[in-house]
């Protein structure tokens, strides 16, 4: 495997960030770096800067003594992911309503059949992007700066996300498709109130999916 040296942490946080959400590294898995170092023929200061990276989006963490592992998020870390979200997102699409188009909608609907594909075929990462994709249409279409920076900044999680509700929660793939599919309709209504609510109830779902399990 030949890596650009130029861009060669970033290289390697793209590789390490497929094998994580396709699978290959397991969640709460520990991370060998010098398995990974001759896997890539590279040195392990490579491996590290990566996994710096990788840290920062949330999908890795570190425990002193301990080593470094695939992100298992705990109850309190999805309560406080989807709430945040919920609250985030309701506002936006309030916010969007004067902006989105037709052009916005379709692209919306081909998110569904992008993520209703990823789901089949439980590609996780292709689930994540179809995921960031749908909402960040949505966000952007607020036309508040700020606000689209915060929800960016949540983006970083949503991969680990997915790997803790696929390892704790039976993928449902019609469901999870047609719960999206309720806030394209909520927006088309154009009614604030009915907004609020379904993006409200989109993440209260999710969380009673994942409520009961003492270790998330």
């Amino acid at each position: 495997m030949i890596l650009d040296h130029r861009t060669l942490s970033d290289d390697v946080a793209k590789i390490i960030r497929k094998m994580i959400l396709d699978g290959e590294l397991k969640a709460g898995e520990r991370i060998n770096q010098a398995k990974l170092a001759d896997k890539f023929n590279i040195s392990r200061g490579p491996i590290r800067e990566a996994l710096k990276l990788l840290q920062n989006e949330g999908l890795i963490k570190h425990e002193t003594n301990k080593g470094t592992f695939v992100t298992t998020l705990s109850e309190q870390d999805a309560f406080e992911i989807y709430t945040l979200r919920a609250l985030i997102e309701g506002k936006a699409a309030q916010l969007a309503l004067p902006h989105l188009t037709e052009e916005d909608f379709k692209k919306l609907e081909g998110y569904l059949d992008d993520f209703y594909q990823a789901m089949v075929e439980q590609d996780l990462g292709g689930q994540a992007q179809c995921d960031i994709l749908f909402h960040g249409t949505i966000v952007a279409a607020s036309k508040h700066n700020r606000l689209i920076n915060i929800h960016k900044n949540l983006d970083t999680q949503v991969g680990a996300m997915y790997l803790t509700v696929a390892n704790q929660v039976p993928i449902r793939v019609d469901q999870v498709v047609e719960n999206h599919r309720i806030l394209i309709e909520a927006l088309r209504t154009k009614d604030k109130k009915k907004i609020q609510e379904a993006f409200s109830d989109h993440y209260t779902v999710a969380l009673e999916d994942l409520s009961g399990v003492a270790q998330l």
